[in-house]
């Protein structure tokens, strides 16, 4: 009789037999114009711990992506737990968000001309905690380009967010922009590079907490500006195992590895 443990490895040996190699994903926050080919499966998870001056937080977000047709994907994004700390103890910790997004290719990538898309994301206030979420729906409208030059691959994306307006908060909607570099190294190994950001959700500075955030819901920010480096290795036929490391104009570090598999 075989052992359970040894069912379960032969269960992880047979979904990674099963993979196909894993599109552009983590450590980016930036998106890509190349899409989950159709009827396959992407799912991402990772852990994410970010400490500044004003506290520290933990979470660990997930991404289950689904090709719809080759010029159509579905991306639903759950984060199970987060926990923020101040210096003085435990603020919240629970169920965060969950953002669900449907991205259209609208044109190929060609010799010259980039591949192009555009994404609707909603996010789905599901947070246990107002301070983990601001308990009010946002959508969110992107562009996307990308293009692949030897072994350069450049994503850009600009973003426009209606806020949804929680009690007690004056907000405003959001423009958001993200410019991400790759190089494929090897045919394993990739190094990758971002910047991005977004203007302030926050409308007025009576309102303002520490780390320019609402002192009401910490969620709804101001302006935000984060560079960002990390490393990814694909292992045939479908893993990728990433490591990102961003900083943020409010000092804050963010420390993120991750792995991804697609089948």
């Amino acid at each position: 009789m075989q052992t359970p443990s040894r069912i379960a490895c032969m269960l992880a040996l047979w979904t990674l037999a099963a993979a196909r190699p894993v599109l552009a994903g983590q450590p980016l926050e930036t998106e890509t114009a190349r899409l989950i080919p159709a009827h396959r499966f992407e799912v991402e998870s990772g852990f994410e711990m970010q400490s500044s001056s004003f506290g520290h937080e933990t979470a660990v977000p997930l991404a289950f992506g689904y090709g719809i047709t080759d010029r159509l994907e579905l991306l639903v994004e759950p984060v199970p737990y987060t926990s923020i700390h101040d210096p003085a103890g435990v603020l919240a910790q629970g169920q965060g968000d969950l953002e669900i997004t449907l991205t259209s290719r609208v044109h190929p990538e060609g010799p010259r001309a980039p591949a192009l898309a555009i994404a609707g994301e909603i996010k789905l206030p599901v947070a246990e905690s107002p301070i983990i979420g601001s308990d009010k729906t946002d959508v969110t409208g992107w562009f996307i380009a990308s293009k692949r030059a030897g072994r350069w691959d450049t994503h850009a994306n600009v973003g426009y967010t209606w806020v949804g307006r929680p009690p007690g908060a004056s907000v405003q909607n959001v423009y958001s922009y993200g410019l991400a570099e790759e190089f494929h190294a090897t045919q394993h190994w990739e190094l990758v590079g971002e910047v991005y950001g977004s203007t302030a959700a926050l409308a007025e500075s009576n309102d303002v907490g520490p780390g320019g955030e609402s002192s009401q819901n910490p969620e709804i920010g101001g302006a935000e500006t984060v560079g960002a480096l990390g490393v990814r290795l694909r292992v045939p036929p479908g893993l990728a195992l990433s490591l990102g490391l961003s900083y943020d104009n409010q000092q804050a570090v963010l420390v993120h590895p991750g792995l991804a598999v697609t089948f």
